[in-house]
């Protein structure tokens, strides 16, 4: 749970500066009087004040998903699971699962990295979450393929030594490929060039 103390100010002050702290609204944000020492005549008086956030981020997570999806008009439905750090968000909009997804899985990505800031704004640094979105199954099914043509592309580099370029692919498509790979005794693999043109090569050790 994020917290502050705050000294020397007022119950109103505190929350002013509390909103700007902890960056979520006022809504999320509980005070505390931790201590209050009154002073003669109105001098030497003292007052701490805790503010903490005290709402689930997984649980804002998943009700900024159905405000999104509500905000285009889109018909769907948002499953969370938590397990440990790892939360998982699947989101299930038939027809529309494409448009949530984007050409090579671009906006499915940027909602991952947009749902990561907004949960991991409500907890500390050693409360942070691993933040994992999926339209309608589609991130495991792509893994599955993936992972696939990472054996199918190992078995060939090892078999010719010849190395292989693979374009089209973000940079969470190429991590899979690159973990797939990591224990291959026979292939390596690496990757090249800048974004959005950056690309993977597959070649044997």
């Amino acid at each position: 749970m994020k917290e502050i103390i705050y000294s020397g100010k007022t119950l109103e002050e505190a929350k002013t500066q509390a909103v700007k702290d902890l960056g979520v609204g006022i809504e999320h944000i509980g005070f505390e009087t931790v201590s209050e020492r009154k002073g003669f005549l109105g001098f030497g008086s003292k007052l701490e004040i805790k503010a903490f956030v005290n709402s689930d981020g997984t649980k804002i997570g998943k009700e900024y998903l159905e405000t999104l999806l509500r905000e285009n008009n889109i018909k769907g439905v948002v499953e969370k699971r938590v397990r440990g750090e790892v939360v998982e968000y699947d989101i299930h909009a038939d027809s529309d699962n494409g448009f949530l997804i984007g050409k090579n899985s671009r906006y499915l990505v940027s909602l991952q990295t947009l749902m990561s800031i907004i949960v991991n704004m409500h907890y500390e640094k050693e409360d942070q979450k691993i933040v994992k979105v999926d339209v309608g199954g589609y991130k495991r099914k792509r893994e599955q393929q993936l992972e696939a043509m990472a054996d199918r592309i190992a078995r060939e580099v090892s078999s010719t030594k010849v190395p292989v370029k693979i374009d089209s692919m973000n940079a969470y498509e190429r991590r899979i490929i690159h973990n797939k790979l990591s224990s291959s005794k026979y292939v390596t693999t690496r990757s090249e060039g800048e974004e959005p043109n950056r690309h993977l090569i597959v070649e044997p050790k």
